[in-house]
């Protein structure tokens, strides 16, 4: 199979077109407008689900299953989205998942109790699995010297629509109820579907590598039979990803990086609220500007996910301009930094130093998934290793919340925010030794360092 080159010369037919956007942008700003519809629904949850619990006849234990449900199914799904991907082209896997998210949102609407809540969870855990390798791929049509700015626009696009959708969610659920709230939001959330039927994929956002075979495998693979060569194809595109990273000391660290950076952003994400509390529960004289601590969090989470949208493409840009590990290891250490404040300055200023450290999280995802998404376009499978990076995140992001609260009650929230911390920073230095290797023996990763 021949190689697709990565950047392809300009079409002549489309030159003399006036146009303020480049087709690369133009793509990604499409597909994760897409996406952006699509995860309306699941970022509903978030904001109203605890509310409604009540009402639906749900436990806290339930609630807590069911806004992480999602996320474990995705430890699965992530590798079988990107081999189907990697066989059949972005097209009708994007659109299919498109369909299935907006699906999964309508049926929270009919309140149906909660194995059906828990069934549209895993259904859209599988949605989003499809949803985030469109995205991914879509930043592949774009030349590499601009991923991180890409990656950027793509996440503040998508965090766009998580936004919109809780501060509408909330307003909605206060005066009509949930099901009017879900409703209304699968309605916009559908108009995904006729995005995704409309994109036009071109060929450079689904890269193929030639494998090169020695002459002992070709004899072997000749003399085996159709059903055995249909029964190793399928097992190599599923393992195939995960085998290739797990053998490869660079991928291997993109992935251990990938991991423990979620790992860390979902600890400080699930505990800000409790953090607070903690900080202000001595503060007799009110809380920072008269406001409570659950009006605190919600500011807190609400800028994180604004940060994404105003601060990602931002971010992306400038890693883009000064080199894509270098800018990592400034915010990580920005991150540190941030961390140590939050612990030992009085009240007000924790909650300040809390909402830098959730924004300068915007910026490590961004440039560290910019850096990862580059790096998939050096393996023999691309497809297959963003869907093992992208699993290896979503099982720091469930493992984070599942032990952060028996860890914060059991040891105090230094030595837990603190390991999670120096876990970030040991593998970005490996990652940073073998990125200086990889780019002497060929071509870097990161275009600057």
């Amino acid at each position: 199979m021949p190689k697709t080159d990565l950047n392809p010369p300009p079409d002549p037919s489309t030159q003399d077109r006036p146009s303020r956007l480049a087709p690369s942008t133009a793509l990604v700003l499409v597909v994760s407008g897409a996406v952006g519809f699509a995860i309306m629904g699941d970022s509903l949850l978030y904001a109203i689900l605890p509310l409604a619990a009540g009402h639906l006849a749900l436990s806290p234990q339930q609630v807590g299953l069911l806004l992480s449900a999602n996320r474990l199914i995705r430890l699965f799904s992530n590798t079988w989205l990107g081999a189907i991907f990697a066989r059949f082209g972005p097209y009708r896997a994007f659109v299919v998942s498109a369909i299935l998210g907006v699906l999964t949102t309508a049926l929270y609407g009919f309140e149906l109790g909660f194995v059906i809540f828990l069934l549209a969870r895993i259904g859209w855990g599988v949605a989003w699995s499809g949803l985030r390798q469109g995205t991914y791929q879509s930043i592949w049509a774009g030349d590499r010297a601009d991923a991180g700015r890409l990656m950027g626009v793509m996440w503040g696009v998508v965090r766009g629509g998580s936004a919109i959708s809780a501060l509408m969610g909330g307003f909605l659920f206060d005066h009509f109820g949930f099901q009017i709230t879900v409703w209304t939001i699968a309605g916009l959330s559908a108009l995904a579907i006729p995005i995704a039927f409309g994109l036009s994929w071109p060929a450079s956002a689904s890269p193929h590598y030639e494998e090169k075979q020695s002459s002992e495998s070709a004899t072997s693979h000749a003399s085996s039979s159709p059903s055995e060569r249909k029964s190793n194809q399928k097992q190599h595109e599923i393992l195939g990803g995960w085998i290739e990273a797990l053998s490869n000391p660079l991928q291997r660290s993109v992935l251990l990086v990938g991991f423990f950076k979620l790992l860390l952003n979902s600890i400080l994400v699930a505990t800000a609220s409790v953090f607070l509390a903690d900080r202000f529960q001595s503060y007799s004289g009110g809380f920072l500007l008269g406001l409570q601590v659950g009006a605190l969090a919600g500011i807190v989470l609400g800028t994180r996910w604004f940060s994404d949208l105003f601060l990602g493409a931002a971010m992306g840009a400038l890693a883009d301009l000064v080199g894509r590990i270098r800018l990592a290891l400034v915010l990580v250490f920005l991150l540190c930094l941030g961390l140590t404040l939050m612990l030992i300055i009085p009240s007000n200023l924790s909650f300040v130093a809390l909402l830098a450290v959730l924004i300068v999280s915007t910026g490590v995802n961004v440039v560290l998934d910019a850096y990862a998404n580059q790096a998939a376009l050096v393996t023999h499978h691309p497809q297959l290793f963003v869907g093992a990076y992208a699993t290896a995140s979503d099982l720091g992001s469930a493992v984070g919340p599942l032990f952060a609260f028996w860890l914060v009650a059991s040891v105090g929230f230094a030595p837990v925010y603190a390991v999670a911390a120096l876990l970030v920073v040991l593998t970005l230095l490996n990652l940073v030794m073998l990125d200086a290797r990889h780019a002497r023996l060929q071509s870097p990763v990161s275009e600057a360092q």
